[in-house]
């Protein structure tokens, strides 16, 4: 058996090799062999070395955790406080991260530094300015993003409109009843519950100048419910929102007793012992409470401040917890060990974390991205199916549509995307993958109501794919015009003002009824037949 040394060297040397997840794995065998009481300061070395590499496979959480462990079994370590201030830095902690690059300065001998000590010292008065320059940066931006265009026009939003149009739908089928409005109505409901708690918290000044909170647990469950049924209904409701956003957060941290500070890592680990030890009346709302406060983090880092990276981080991490957590209760019943633990509530991640990858590929268009987003799409549009296939509930087409069949839909959206990607990025087979981003692009507007924005606009997306393939005949084109022109008049009533209505939605869905005027009138003229391929230049 290796010792503490031996595997320390191991892990070295593939961390030099840039083999990162191998290394952690050797560092993570020197730990479990370690004494805090005997080396104290050997064991927060090998802390701080599974943190960088850590860092290194982008798991910034458990970078935070191994990188904090360091701190408190050596107080005088820089390096460990350097890590723990690049991965706050990472997930957009600047208050944290400004603390520790100054904790990581601290650390280092005031006299006689060594050329490498020297180095550092550059480097953490570089991170150090970096992120004092970010936390001004925050204090004097405002707030917007894509939802900022949801808070204008009162009365005239979705759900406005969505909730008048309700007693027009009652009493219709099922399958009649596959609309939009009672998929953003439901979703704005259980949003503004979650506001409406929000608004309740009161905080009391007691002796001694301290605070005390008083409110209604609870906010966030709904917050989260509503976005995870449709994130659309994400808005925000007043200037003061995030303010009572993280007072509520601490208001439920004191009730729930969640793992805040925790990397998934971590959380899995107190998870399974607190079960051992408290049962799940204590764990159930502990663990529920935890993935849904990294949810919310997710949605306003993508939402606010344009940080998907971050995003994907907590959208990566919730999925992980959750999915560790289900294989061990697999055999739990549903009321003891929790909701989140559902297939439905993992659908409404994936759904969100899908589109954070996509728009990081936006960004930042890399093949590693790219392949992801693809892999994680199949992922999903596998597991639903799979989902669909098994069930033997009743079917509920609001609860159906939010949990199944719009995170298909925006997986299947998500591989059009990368199809069209595919196309632009090899020439000789661009035919080919845009016939492929067509079909799943129709199969994504399917997968919406007829009265939802995104089903036109994926047939538009579908539309344009075609066009460049040039090898669909005129018949298939013009039938998705129609259905485009047709479905873009349902959804106008209820989506007029959206996030998508802002980056003109409509402009362009009138355009494409336009070149549909046109393209029929050639027809009748004998310039084309039903059989002709036409493509984009034509139109």
């Amino acid at each position: 058996m290796s010792s503490g040394a031996e595997l320390k060297a191991q892990g070295n040397a593939l961390f030099s090799a840039k083999n990162f997840k191998e290394a952690d794995k050797k560092y993570t065998q020197a730990i479990q062999i370690g004494d805090e009481a005997a080396d104290p300061k050997g064991l927060a070395v090998l802390y701080a070395n599974r943190a960088a590499c850590r860092l290194n496979l982008k798991r910034y959480l458990d970078a935070i955790n191994d990188a904090k462990k360091a701190t408190l079994l050596d107080p005088a370590y820089p390096k460990a406080f350097a890590r723990l201030a690049t991965a706050e830095d990472a997930l957009g902690n600047y208050q944290e991260s400004t603390k520790n690059w100054q904790l990581a300065l601290d650390a280092l001998p005031k006299f006689n530094l060594t050329p490498g000590e020297q180095t550092q010292m550059a480097q953490y008065q570089a991170g150090l300015t970096t992120a004092a320059a970010e936390v001004v940066k925050m204090k004097n931006t405002p707030i917007v993003g894509q939802n900022a265009v949801m808070i204008q026009g009162e009365g005239r939003m979705p759900w406005d409109l969505a909730a008048a149009m309700l007693p027009g739908l009652q009493g219709t089928t099922n399958s009649d009843s596959y609309s939009s409005a009672w998929i953003i109505h439901g979703a704005y409901e259980d949003f503004m519950r979650g506001v409406h708690k929000m608004n309740q918290l009161k905080v009391d000044k007691i002796d001694g100048g301290s605070e005390q909170m008083r409110g209604m647990p609870g906010a966030i469950v709904d917050l989260t419910n509503g976005i995870m049924r449709d994130s659309r209904a994400m808005h925000f409701t007043d200037n003061e929102f995030l303010s009572k956003y993280n007072k509520q957060v601490i208001l439920e941290i004191s009730v729930y007793k969640p793992w805040m500070e925790a990397g998934p890592e971590r959380a899995i680990q107190e998870a399974l012992a607190r079960q051992r030890d408290e049962g799940w009346d204590s764990v159930r709302p502990a663990v529920g409470f935890t993935v849904r406060v990294w949810i919310m983090r997710a949605v306003i880092d993508a939402g606010l401040r344009q940080r998907h990276d971050v995003a994907i981080e907590f959208f990566k991490r919730a999925l992980d917890v959750l999915r560790s957590l289900r294989e061990s209760w697999i055999l739990v019943p549903v009321l003891e060990r929790g909701v989140v633990f559902e297939k439905t509530f993992l659908f409404g991640i994936q759904h969100l974390y899908i589109d954070s990858i996509m728009q990081a590929y936006m960004l930042n268009p890399t093949a590693e991205i790219l392949e992801e987003l693809e892999t994680q799409s199949d992922l999903l549009i596998s597991e639903v199916g799979e989902e669909l296939h098994s069930s033997q509930d009743p079917i509920d087409f609001t609860m159906l549509g939010s949990f199944h069949l719009y995170p298909r839909g925006s997986a299947y959206a998500m591989k059009g995307f990368c199809y069209k990607v595919k196309a632009g990025l090899n020439s000789n087979d661009a035919g080919n993958f845009h016939r492929k981003a067509a079909a799943v692009y129709v199969k994504a507007a399917d997968s919406f109501p007829q009265d939802d924005e995104k089903h036109p606009w994926f047939l538009n997306a579908a539309l344009d794919n075609m066009l460049h393939a040039r090898s669909f005949p005129l018949r298939q084109t013009l039938e998705v015009m129609k259905r485009i022109r047709l479905s873009a008049q349902k959804a106008k009533a209820i989506w007029e003002r959206s996030s998508l209505s802002a980056d003109g939605l409509w402009g362009l869905l009138e355009r494409t009824g336009e070149q549909e005027k046109e393209l029929r009138t050639m027809l009748a003229e004998g310039k084309f037949t039903m059989d002709s391929c036409v493509g984009p230049e034509l139109l």
